[in-house]
């Protein structure tokens, strides 16, 4: 089983962090269409494209832990303040 572990400073990191999760967990799997890993994921192959470009601004946190769900990680996440803030 792996982990997805997300630590960060701001929400677009987060984001950040697990697009680069979900797609290192993409299916590769030779005679797989990009249909059918889409299908496995539960989304369009536009949405599929948009994930490999890397177009985070199109997919929210929830989103994206629930492509990690669906591809069998475990989501464990944390936020930091960022260094230098006095609040």
């Amino acid at each position: 089983m792996t982990t997805l572990i997300l630590s960060a400073t701001t929400l677009l990191g987060l984001r950040r962090a697990a697009m680069k999760t979900v797609l290192a967990h993409l299916p590769d799997g030779e005679g797989m269409t990009e249909t059918g890993k889409a299908q496995r994921l539960g989304i369009t192959r536009a949405r599929l494209h948009a994930l490999k470009n890397r177009r985070v601004e199109q997919f929210s946190l929830d989103a994206l832990i629930e492509l990690a769900m669906r591809l069998g990680l475990t989501v464990r996440m944390s936020m930091t303040r960022p260094y230098g803030r006095g609040d």
